[in-house]
């Protein structure tokens, strides 16, 4: 009934369930010769290795490096300290020897302004120390006490530059007061002021040195002492501010991505994880490149099947983490990846995965294992997994998790530009201040300067308005994350405009419109007066059709009606789109001459997948509409009709149409720009074509064929 496309090396298809053409019996549909002819044949040349261009002596010293970079980069750090500290330290020995017993105003600073610049060094040498040693002294704590706090020591890496900053500047800011500001021994009466034009380097620092127009009564009133101090104490609090703006950043960021990918990551990773498992058992079975599952592995490492796409090189494909990562990366990957664990550890025979089938491969000393493994996938808790739902959680999960890195890249890009902003304004109003400060005739300006502010707020207020708006809908009131499925409404109107989130910036959001698939721009100050209904984050969703009938429909035929549609959710077959709850009532009655009646149905999952919604729908519809006409029920003000008696051939035929009706495809992914993304016609997997695995148990009793023992 079902024509299979058996992939070759021209062919964009994936056998995922395939069917005979013709009827055979049981014993033929399972031998060798049978299943053997059914498979495709591909004959994969996997690229020689090493390659033709191998160098040994390279690949060697590229090898080194890239397990001692850690190591090198450590060693090349500490090489650049000492380099830099002895260079510094050489004009301070070279000095101090010449200093006489008498000390000299210009020898004198000099030699201090040596020590000053050595010990400011020192202090971001120590700072830089400081911060990159504890992470690691933290992860050691937090392995003796709380081994779950291990994973915040990248918290003090990322406030690196910030510590060091803070550090370096408050230290120099103290060397500077205790070795030049407060030495009166410095600031001491000497000659006259040179003419500018015959100075030399000596007489310039004299002429620092020594203030000759007035007796001093404190070191202070050096105008460059001055003038220095107050620069390194608003560098001081610059830093200090940039460190807080940095944590405030770091909060922000946290706080976000804990909320927003927090719980899509964790289950990202179990999946992973339980995958990996059933992949190794898979592999176990039957190695790379076998007959059984040649083509699958063709396409699980390159992604469009053999001779085409990048192959991965012989080193990493023996890695079955490699080889799962990769192949979760690309749909159709992921779908002979699917195919390729269900139809090995699925036994011949039988068209589901239990739990116990997995115990039977990987060892009975692993049955948590197994059982963990298995309620990771079995997310609509069925106890069972057919081969197309095995397609549609594996496909799911790689979604997932390029969904997850696409909406932290957006994230990160907008706390980014909120860094950046914040930066310079505490960069703009530490200048300003010291510029109003050293130029007093600003300061007379104020009155101008206060209107000039004013009218700016005015032609930027718009402006800034918006970019207010959108920090806090997009940080604090975060309605949406980056692939949800989300309703817009305006305040109050009824009709919405079901849409897909493609990108999220600071000031406006990308949607992909679900209707048309065109893209909406919305600004998030325009997001912040709307309704917004999140599907994505939604449970199961209800779904409610409305039937009119005659008003003489009798009250036992609206029971049957309802006994028919539970009937329809409850069969094997369905049980995995539908939950088995459904309610038929009496909505109205109108003016007594018809009866509307209200059918309400869950779907096993929500709408955020548009097309296997709509494929759900409709398949329910049709089986709607196959109950009333079985049932005969009559419409608004017409007589009962008379059953429909149909022939053998046009039953058949019937009821082919409606297994065509109601087929369900595999997902697609709706964000995905690349023209290889797979769709559920391009994989051919169809939810209600029937496929059996290939595991042959050796011994009956005990499973017969282990995993690892």
């Amino acid at each position: 009934m079902y024509s299979s496309h058996p992939p070759s090396l021209s062919s964009e298809y994936i056998n995922i369930a395939p069917s005979p053409s013709k009827p055979q019996d049981k014993s033929q549909m399972f031998s060798d010769e049978a299943r053997d002819a059914s498979r495709p044949s591909i004959t994969y040349l996997p690229p020689p290795f090493p390659p033709p261009s191998y160098d040994p002596t390279v690949a060697v010293r590229q090898s080194f490096l890239r397990r001692h970079r850690r190591f090198m980069n450590f060693v090349a750090y500490f090489i650049m300290l000492i380099l830099v500290t002895f260079a510094l330290a050489v004009p301070v020995f070279l000095w101090r020897g010449r200093w006489a017993e008498e000390r000299k105003g210009a020898d004198d600073l000099r030699l201090h302004l040596a020590i000053w610049i050595f010990a400011s060094w020192a202090f971001f040498m120590l700072s830089n120390l400081f911060i990159n040693l504890l992470p690691y002294v933290f992860k050691l704590y937090a392995r003796l006490f709380n081994p779950g706090w291990i994973k915040y020591w990248r918290v003090f890496r990322f406030m690196r530059f910030a510590t060091t900053m803070l550090g370096g500047i408050l230290g120099m800011y103290c060397s500077f007061v205790y070795i030049i500001h407060n030495d009166k021994a410095l600031f001491k009466k000497g000659p006259k002021k040179p003419d500018a034009k015959s100075m030399d380097w000596d007489d310039i620092l004299k002429n620092l040195a020594i203030n000759a127009n007035k007796k001093l009564k404190k070191p202070s009133e050096a105008e460059w002492n001055k003038i220095v101090n107050d620069i390194l104490t608003m560098a001081v609090v610059w830093a200090v501010l940039f460190f807080f703006e940095q944590a405030a950043m770091l909060f922000v960021s946290i706080h976000y991505h804990y909320r927003a990918d927090g719980i899509r990551i964790d289950e990202s990773k179990r999946r992973r994880n339980a995958l990996l498992t059933l992949y190794e058992a898979s592999i176990s079975l039957y190695a790379p490149f076998q007959e059984e599952f040649r083509s699958e592995d063709a396409i699980i490492r390159n992604g469009k099947g053999a001779g085409k796409g990048k192959f991965l090189s012989k080193l990493s494909s023996s890695n079955p983490k490699v080889i799962v990562d990769h192949a979760l990366e690309d749909q159709r990957s992921s779908a002979a990846m699917a195919k390729r664990i269900w139809m090995s550890l699925v036994p011949e025979g039988r068209d589901i995965l239990t739990a116990q089938d997995i115990i039977e491969v990987i060892g009975a000393h692993r049955r948590a294992e197994a059982v963990e493994a298995f309620d990771n996938l079995d997310k609509n808790e069925n106890g069972d997994i057919n081969l197309n739902e095995m397609v549609l959680i594996v496909l799911e999960t790689g979604r997932t998790r390029r969904v997850v890195y696409q909406g932290m890249t957006d994230i990160n890009r907008a706390i980014n530009v909120l860094d950046w902003m914040f930066r310079a304004l505490i960069t703009m109003a530490v200048v300003i201040f010291g510029i109003v400060r050293y130029i007093p005739s600003l300061a007379k300006m104020k009155d101008a300067a206060g209107f000039a502010a004013l009218g700016l707020t005015w032609g930027l207020g718009r402006s800034l308005y918006e970019f207010i708006n959108g920090v806090i809908f997009i940080f604090f009131k975060h309605a949406y994350d980056v692939g949800d499925r989300v309703e817009v409404y305006n305040m109050a109107a009824t009709i919405s405009v079901p849409v897909t989130v493609k990108r999220v910036s600071l000031l406006f959001t990308v949607f992909r419109r679900v209707d048309n698939g065109k893209d909406l721009q919305i600004g998030n100050d325009r997001l912040a007066l709307k309704r917004l209904e999140n599907v994505s984050r939604s449970g199961a969703n209800r779904e409610e059709v409305s039937v009119v009938v005659d008003f003489n429909t009798t009250f036992a035929d609206i029971q049957n009606l309802k006994l028919e549609i539970e009937r329809f959710l409850t069969s094997r077959e369905n049980k995995r789109d539908y939950q088995p709850d459904c309610d038929v009532r009496v909505g109205s009655i109108y003016e007594m001459n018809k009866l509307e009646l209200k059918v309400k149905f869950t779907h096993k999952s929500n709408w955020s997948n548009e097309e296997l919604r709509a494929a759900r729908s409709s398949k329910f519809m049709c089986a709607l509409v196959a109950a009333i006409r079985r049932l005969s029920t009559p419409k608004p003000g017409s007589i009962a009709p008379a059953p429909v008696r149909r022939d053998e051939f046009e039953e058949r035929s019937e009821q082919a149409a409606f297994r065509d009706l109601t087929l369900i495809p595999v997902t697609s992914d709706e964000l995905a720009q690349d023209s290889n993304v797979a769709t559920g016609a391009e994989i051919g997997s169809w939810i209600g074509q029937t496929s059996t695995g290939l595991r042959r148990r050796t011994d009956q009793t005990n499973g017969g064929v282990y995993f690892g023992t």
